[in-house]
């Protein structure tokens, strides 16, 4: 028998490491291809443009100015209704999946009213709406001052948190 060196035994277990590694990753590639070449085989190659438009005739009956429009992911329809300008958004099989609408800050609750007075003190709003969406209910509000801009959300609390911050010297 042939004495190998140490070395050949550490060089051996490196190659049947590499090779393992190589294998792994490419039963991992060929698993996710298979995944996602399944998830958009299913997917239709454009919006279903029905159903959104007889949901949103079923929800909106007597909306004015209506003005249609696509993203690769959803619909979004904005329109005047009692009064507000809305927009409803709907996905790839027309369904509705949330409302916008520009409001006021004094319709907006009033701890969400007293927490933008006690923090925001020298800020204006720029922008404030509200988005329906699942049951749920969030505002969205930018706020400015001369140095920065904020966003701050309600999306999963009952009171503001940040969203976005940047000072008003950066672009976007």
């Amino acid at each position: 028998m042939i004495e190998e060196p140490a070395s050949y035994l550490s060089e051996t277990n490196q190659k049947t490491y590499k090779t393992f590694i190589m294998k792994k990753t490419i039963l991992s590639i060929a698993i996710l291809l298979s995944v996602f070449s399944t998830a958009f085989a299913n997917r239709p190659d454009s919006f279903n443009k029905k159903n959104a438009l007889t949901s949103f005739q079923r929800d909106f009956k007597s909306a004015s100015d209506v003005s249609w429009s696509e993203t690769p992911r959803f619909m979004r329809v904005s329109f005047h209704f009692d009064k507000q300008n809305l927009y409803a958004y709907y996905d790839i099989q027309g369904n509705l999946i949330g409302l916008v609408h520009h409001m006021l800050t004094t319709s907006l609750p009033e701890d969400l009213q007293k927490q933008i007075k006690k923090e925001y003190t020298g800020y204006w709003v720029s922008e404030l709406f509200q988005v329906t969406f699942e049951d749920a209910t969030y505002y969205f509000i930018e706020l400015k001052n001369a140095d920065e801009t904020v966003v701050l959300t309600t999306e999963g609390s009952e009171r503001w948190h940040t969203y976005y911050k940047k000072n008003n010297s950066e672009t976007f």
